[in-house]
């Protein structure tokens, strides 16, 4: 039997019940936007946390760039807005748009984690 008040315990499924795709963390995804390149530890196929975003954002704010392995030569464009960002920048992005290529790379590594 669990130690954590029930409320507590509850608060913590259902936040974990929110995800509404697998979250991963290898291998490493690289975002590039505005001259900015990224190396992303905690991505999805829904979207990705990115540590340090170069600029502040307001939630829904569109960005555009390219996506891919840590590791590739070759990016695609993706679209994603801004669903969270805090006072230090860490910013939250959800996919809008990808190659479906890349986006059925991001579902089938995540679900094999």
């Amino acid at each position: 039997m669990s130690s954590e008040p029930a409320a507590l315990s509850w608060a913590r499924r259902l936040q974990q019940e929110r995800r509404l795709h697998i979250r991963a963390s290898q291998p490493w995804l690289r975002v590039e936007t505005e001259g900015f390149a990224y190396i992303v530890r905690d991505w999805s196929v829904g979207g990705a946390a990115i540590d340090h975003f170069h600029t502040p954002g307001m939630v829904g704010t569109l960005v555009t760039g390219l996506i891919g392995w840590s590791n590739a030569e070759t990016l695609s464009p993706f679209q994603a807005d801004i669903v969270r960002q805090d006072d230090e920048g860490r910013t939250a992005l959800r996919w809008l748009n990808m190659d479906v290529e890349i986006q059925r790379e991001l579902d089938q590594i995540a679900r094999h984690r």
